[in-house]
């Protein structure tokens, strides 16, 4: 599981690691988080774990239903370097008008032209 350092745990799911790095915790978006080293749902999943899901129908939101049953066996990796959690309106506004995106991409090219002019930000700004 690759984690990052989030300003809004309560907003996220957050984690408590042990000594090596693996989950031994997972606090779903609840009010008062353990901390603020949010999952950043990238997996690198063993085929033993697609099988395990794949027995049980009943997973369809995998930080509720899949990894609480693997607490003690989710080694993780913090990425401490460009991470944005864009899952509400206004982290989705906050990425956009990021000044760190001009060093990301300094020179201007046709996708980045395509995506400044997406309609999405007429609505986002509103």
């Amino acid at each position: 599981m690759m984690t990052f350092r989030t300003n809004r745990p309560s907003e996220c799911g957050i984690v408590t690691l042990n000594r090596e790095n693996v989950v031994t915790g997972f606090y779903e978006k609840v009010g008062e988080p353990r901390g603020n080293l949010a999952n950043g749902a990238v997996y690198l999943l063993e085929p033993e774990v697609i099988d395990w899901i794949s027995k049980r129908p009943f997973v369809v939101d995998f930080s509720r239903d899949v990894l609480p049953n693997f607490l003690g066996l989710t080694a993780t990796w913090e990425n401490k370097d460009i991470h944005r959690d864009i899952g509400l309106r206004e982290t989705l506004i906050e990425a956009q008008i990021d000044p760190y995106l001009e060093f990301c991409w300094p020179e201007i090219d046709e996708w980045q032209k395509a995506f400044q002019e997406n309609p999405i930000h007429a609505q986002l700004n509103s």
